[in-house]
Parts: C-alpha cells; sequence; structure tokens
C-alpha cells in the first residue's frame, strides 16, 4: 500500500513526524541495478539538497549543490514525481498564502529552477500522486467555525512537463466535522484504490473509493474499517498490501495488535498480537508495514528499538526476526525507499541519517557505516530514478 506521510512542522492540521511531509513508499518495484537509481533529497528552510545513495556500500554522496527552492516563507509538502523526474512543491508565501510549484530534474535528480509551473493553493493541503503519475489529488480543507470541511480535488498530470490541470469535478466533500478533517491516507499497492479517514459523531471510519485508472475519476464512499470500544486516541490503522492493523494502547500503557483481512467491514480478525505472542505488540507506540506486507515494524520505547517482526498467516502469529533499528529522534523517523530495498532512519543516538538495506523477502537489515549528519530542523524524502 502507497502510505502518504505529513509533517506538523509545516501543517498543523495532522500529526508530528520526522518526514518532510513526504509522500511514502510506493508499491516495491525491480531491485536497484546501481547506485544512481537511489536518491535522497534533505530540506530545511526552503533549500533542497540531493544525494545519490549507494545500494551496495550504502553511503551517502552529494550532487550538485544546494537549490534554493523557496526564497521566502515555508514549505508544506514536498514529493518526488514515482520517476523523479518532477518534484511537487507546496509552500507558502510570507503573507501565509500557499502556492504549488513544479519544478523539473536534471539527469542527476536535481531540482531545476525556475519552477516550470506555480499555481495558487488557498486551503490545499497533502498533495498525493498517482503511482502512474497521471493524476493527482489534494485536499482542500476549510475551518467554517462550525467545523472542518474537505474536499478531494483532482488533477490531471501532462507526462512531457509535469504540469497540473484542475478537473472542474469535485470528486467529494466531507464535513463540517468538528473535532478532526477527513484526510487522505493511501492508494491500493494496484493503485485501484484510495483510502481516506474521516471523523464525525459516530465516531473514526476509515474508507476506501474505486479509481478509475483511465480517468482518476473516484467512485462512491465504502467504509473499509471502524474502530468500535476503544479510546480513539489510542486506536491507529496501518493497512498494508493484504491485511489491515489495528493497533490499540490501553491507558495503562499496555496494548495489542488486531491481524484483519484487508476487506471492507472485517467481520472478525485473523488474530491478535498480544504482550504474550511478542512483547512488542504490546509496547510499540508506532506500527507501519514493510513494502511487501510481510514484516511489521513496531517502534518500542521500553526496548529503545524498532523490531522487525514476521506475520505469519498461515500460523496466526508475529515473530521477532531479531533485526533491528535503534531508537529513532522522532516518530515514526524512518521511510522505506520508493522501491523498498532502503530504510532510511534519523537515529535519537547521533542525530544523523542512517541507510540499511531492507530484503522484503528475508526481513533482513544492514546498517551503512556512514551516516549523513542532518539538522533538528530539515527533513527528508527518498526518491528513486528507474
Amino acid at each position: 500500500m502507497r502510505r502518504l506521510r505529513f509533517c506538523s512542522h509545516f501543517l498543523p492540521l495532522v500529526s508530528a513526524c520526522i518526514l518532510l511531509s513526504c509522500q511514502g513508499t510506493r508499491s516495491p518495484g525491480p531491485p536497484s541495478n546501481g547506485p544512481s537509481s537511489q536518491l535522497l533529497y534533505v530540506i530545511g528552510n526552503g533549500t533542497v539538497s540531493t544525494y545519490a545513495v549507494d545500494n551496495n556500500a550504502l553511503t551517502f554522496t552529494s550532487v550538485g549543490q544546494p537549490v534554493n527552492l523557496i526564497p521566502t516563507g515555508s514549505l508544506v509538502q514536498f514529493v518526488p514525481a514515482p520517476h523523479d523526474n518532477f518534484l511537487y512543491v507546496l509552500w507558502a508565501d510570507a503573507q501565509s498564502q500557499q502556492h504549488l510549484s513544479v519544478y523539473a530534474t536534471d539527469a542527476s535528480g536535481i531540482p531545476r529552477t525556475p519552477a516550470v509551473q506555480t499555481l495558487d493553493a488557498p486551503s490545499l493541503y497533502q498533495f498525493n500522486i498517482h503511482p502512474s503519475a497521471r493524476f493527482a489529488y489534494m485536499m482542500q480543507v476549510s475551518n467554517s467555525g462550525t467545523g472542518y470541511t474537505s474536499t478531494v480535488r483532482l488533477f490531471s498530470v501532462n507526462s512531457a512537463d509535469g504540469k497540473l490541470h484542475e478537473d472542474s469535478t469535485v470528486q467529494g466533500s466531507y464535513g463540517p466535522y468538528n473535532v478532526w478533517p477527513a484526510l487522505l491516507y493511501g492508494f491500493s499497492n494496484a493503485g485501484t484504490k484510495i483510502y481516506l479517514s474521516r471523523q464525525d459523531s459516530q465516531g473514526l471510519f476509515y474508507e476506501q473509493r474505486a479509481l478509475n485508472t483511465g480517468s482518476g475519476s473516484l467512485g462512491p464512499d465504502v467504509v473499509l474499517y471502524q474502530p468500535s470500544g476503544e479510546p480513539l486516541s489510542s486506536d491507529m490503522l496501518v493497512i498494508g498490501t493484504n491485511v489491515m492493523v489495528d493497533k490499540h494502547r490501553s491507558s495503562g500503557g499496555d496494548g495489542y495488535l488486531h491481524i484483519l483481512p484487508l476487506v471492507p467491514r472485517p467481520r472478525h480478525h485473523l488474530f491478535s498480537c498480544t504482550a504474550s505472542m511478542l512483547p512488542a505488540c504490546a509496547t510499540a507506540t508506532n506500527v507501519q508495514i514493510g513494502p511487501l506486507g510481510k514484516y511489521l515494524f513496531l517502534t518500542d520505547p521500553p526496548t529503545q528499538q524498532v523490531h522487525v517482526a514476521r506475520m505469519h498467516l498461515g500460523a496466526k502469529k508475529v515473530v521477532d526476526t531479531g533485526d533491528s533499528i535503534p531508537m529513532t529522534a522522532e516518530t515514526p523517523g524512518f521511510a522505506f525507499s520508493p522501491d523498498g530495498t532502503l530504510v532510511y532512519a534519523v537515529l535519537a543516538s547521533d542525530s544523523s541519517l542512517h541507510v540499511y538495506s531492507f530484503n522484503p523477502v528475508s526481513g533482513q537489515l544492514t546498517d551503512g557505516s556512514a551516516p549523513l549528519p542532518i539538522a533538528s530542523n530539515y527533513g527528508f524524502c527518498p526518491a528513486f530514478r528507474p
């Protein structure tokens, strides 16, 4: 599943993360055959630095000079296109007016200035580009005083120059909700569904909508899952390739994971992972699913580790692989490369960006020996150039 990530440093409507509002993992593609395929952007104060990442040596090499994309104002979201030929940058000027700029990249992935297109983007958030790179979606959020109203906007993408053209048809409207706005949540691996979350007087809902891959238009809302009987603040749903994981923490600190089939309104969970099965299932503060849907990454404060655990659906159990990442500076604080073969993490121990090779089949992690120092107010965004 294509997870969408956002950062409260620039988007106060959603929760904090170390990533700079960078769109999350894509459906994993074939492993890279050369070091130039993997790219990393480090972003801060409107300036972008580009690094080539060597898959074998697990090293970072600076490419070109940093590029100042936003001379004044602040960055809201930074999203590379699936093939990294264009970058989409949502930013606010000194008067807090939002704009969306499109930048072409050169053969090394360095953004070219000036922007090929800049659009006014009032109240628009969450730029999410489809895996095909033919369409993009944004959520427009307004607050009328009675609650948040969220509207899904559709854009077509010109493959030649990356420019956006907005479709005149609104793809859906939600609210007003007085607790939390509706949010775009992710795409299915095949790109045929889009997931959303919303919260109204009836509680928290996760929904899916069919996506027409020819036109980009969205079908009707279908309730995917609704947590029940649990405090919403302690519940989190993570959607993988074939399962959903419902993480719950009780007021006492212990919790459990429900592993559910990825179908609308599942009648039963497949199994539950409690402390008796794996201690981190009860104490993890964050859960992520690996690129192929087999592994859980469990951020576990008691052990100061991000544990890698294998889901055995047939045997109905979760087993720790013994591989892990040290505790990250923020939660989650790590991200997969778009092809799923690398994991980037800013560690709490040294505030540096580490790169790990990750085998999405065996779950094995290998740490690189040359981390990249990164400032506390900077974000990072992985990219991949086939």
